[in-house]
């Protein structure tokens, strides 16, 4: 009993927490709100639950380049970060994509994720793509890809095999690694402004706690009485943009080019995440491997960013991507 009633009291802090951090965004017109991993720390501690934020792996273990830029569209300039393990050969790669709402956060914010793969074995690269109104789909999953593109033009140099490059995110990040492990091969999802001649495919998607549909009673009845982040990253509310709203949803692409994916779900009240176990049953239909762990009950939202949750999560994204890599090695 007492154990749910701490789960119950993190889940309304974290969900005031969220609301509170996507009302700053829409009053500063896009801009970011200060969504940061010490945020969210302070807002549990605020609340007296005992949560910590993850440590980093020993000294030596991991290298780590930068606020290297991988692509300049007009004034803004997208950046991201590799972190690889030190010891040396081609290793699987793994973009990790922020949450926000598609209007706030930042690729800082999945740093920890990020070397704790790097001590596993991946090369890891958080990666910053447009937010608010510039980011509005399709801009940020144009980002997204062109991201991947720049990793592979970039293989030799960070010590990726290119044969497989994997993609994450948790949140609005989540969304976007569904929608980029969804449509590899899908013309109208491209935009090619560097390194044309390079894939945008990934081999394996993992989706943390973002949606795979936007096409939702729940979420149209909500968003039809108040237009949120949602309404704003698609241009409007499902009877203004009906066709935006199926057109930026991962469940709409789903084929036997799909990456294999795995899902990790709160299946909270809120907020609103339509459309992962449907995505999940047509990509098994297709003979797709695809998973989805169910969060115990109270779980918080963005969990990936805090210890008691963080390395479990790190231990089953690690599995997950080494099984789908060996899948593809003869």
């Amino acid at each position: 009993m007492q154990a749910r009633k701490v789960g119950l009291a993190l889940a309304q802090a974290l969900s005031l927490f969220v609301l509170s951090a996507g009302s700053a965004a829409s009053a500063q017109s896009g801009a970011s709100a200060p969504f940061t991993v010490e945020r969210v720390l302070g807002e549990m501690r605020s609340a007296g639950i005992a949560v910590s934020v993850p440590t980093d792996p020993p000294a030596g273990a991991i290298q780590a380049r930068e606020d290297l830029e991988y692509l300049r569209r007009g004034d803004d300039v997208l950046r991201l970060d590799v972190y690889r393990p030190s010891a040396a050969g081609p290793r699987p790669a793994v973009l990790i994509l922020h949450g926000g709402g598609w209007e706030s956060g930042s690729r800082q914010m999945e740093r920890n994720l990020a070397k704790a793969l790097a001590a596993r074995g991946f090369v890891a690269i958080p990666v910053s793509y447009r937010l608010g109104a510039a980011g509005r789909f399709p801009g940020a999953v144009h980002d997204v890809k062109a991201a991947v593109r720049w990793v592979r033009a970039n293989a030799k140099t960070f010590g990726v095999d290119p044969e497989f490059i994997a993609i994450a995110g948790g949140s609005a990040g989540g969304h976007l690694a569904a929608l980029v492990g969804a449509s590899n091969g899908v013309a109208a999802l491209e935009d090619s402004p560097r390194f044309e001649a390079k894939a945008s495919a990934v081999q394996a998607m993992v989706d943390i706690d973002g949606a795979a549909s936007f096409p939702d009673a729940a979420l149209i009845a909500q968003e039809q009485k108040r237009q949120g982040a949602t309404s704003r990253f698609l241009g409007g509310n499902y009877v203004e943009r009906r066709e935006t709203w199926f057109a930026a949803s991962p469940l709409t692409y789903v084929g036997p080019a799909s990456a294999p994916s795995l899902f990790f779900a709160t299946n909270g009240k809120s907020p609103i995440l339509p459309g992962r176990p449907e995505m999940a049953a047509r990509l098994q239909a297709l003979g797709l491997v695809a998973e989805i762990h169910d969060l115990p009950p109270g779980t918080p939202h963005p969990f990936w960013l805090l210890e008691p949750w963080f390395t479990p999560l790190v231990d089953q994204i690690a599995t997950f991507l080494d099984a789908r890599y060996q899948a593809t090695k003869p």
